[in-house]
């Protein structure tokens, strides 16, 4: 298994609010987490700081038991780590005034063999990419459940007034109902979470030609990023690409 993230602040933002961690524990089972804070400089970085920090401890902490877990034990730590987050950010929201309306987006997934677990709230997204690109994750947003109703076409989201509105994100409310997906990996597939100050700068099909096209994840994830920096780079940009050993060459 390979595994590389990178974050950048982008060309506009003077502060990165974006947080990522990744931690593999053999060459079968590896934690990735991103997220992308809101409310504020301090309060934005602080969010999705403690986010990543909350789960990440939360799996350390059910090691090495978790790697004999079946699906259903799984899915239920994710949530039970992603509740356990929201939980932090909002009690430590409520402290003050300056971080007061703090949150942050959450995508996170375990990969247990050729088996991906997935949990999302908010826009950071988790793909699949292998012969084509697919989005796993919904985003939880106003521009995105306008999209599902059919009211307006992705191409009029890229440009809606309204496209930063999230409606689900870790702290913004005292509980939170995360979305949390099974999936089976296939031949020399590629996992990729990221955020949206990605997936606003380079389209679906140009970020799977990258991480297609270029020699190692590594250099694939850092040209992702340059790649929305020269697209306008308006925002914080995070990727973390994960090869599994089930995608074939290692």
């Amino acid at each position: 298994m390979r595994c590389y993230g990178a974050s950048d602040v982008g060309k506009i933002r003077k502060v990165n609010e974006d947080s990522f961690y990744i931690q593999t524990y053999d060459s079968n089972h590896a934690l990735a987490i991103v997220a992308d804070g809101m409310g504020g400089h301090k309060g934005g970085k602080k969010a999705s700081a403690l986010a990543v920090k909350v789960i990440s401890e939360y799996f350390e902490a059910l090691m090495p038991a978790l790697l004999g877990y079946n699906g259903r034990q799984l899915k239920h730590s994710l949530l039970k780590s992603c509740k356990k987050a929201n939980e932090a950010i909002f009690s430590e929201a409520s402290l003050s005034d300056e971080l007061s309306g703090m949150g942050t987006t959450i995508v996170a997934c375990f990969l247990h063999g050729t088996k991906l677990y997935v949990l999302n709230a908010g826009d950071s997204r988790l793909y699949i990419i292998n012969d084509e690109i697919k989005q796993i994750t919904k985003d939880h947003s106003l521009v995105g459940e306008l999209m599902s109703l059919g009211v307006i076409s992705a191409n009029q989201a890229l440009n809606h007034p309204q496209k930063n509105v999230i409606t689900k994100a870790l702290g913004a409310d005292e509980n939170i109902d995360a979305d949390i997906y099974s999936l089976k990996l296939s031949e020399n597939d590629y996992i990729l979470l990221c955020t949206d100050g990605l997936t606003n700068m380079v389209d679906d099909e140009k970020i799977a030609q990258i991480i297609k096209t270029e020699p190692d994840i590594d250099s694939a994830a850092k040209k992702l990023i340059n790649e929305a920096k020269e697209s306008g780079g308006n925002d914080n940009i995070t990727a973390v690409i994960i090869k599994p050993v089930c995608g074939g060459e290692e």
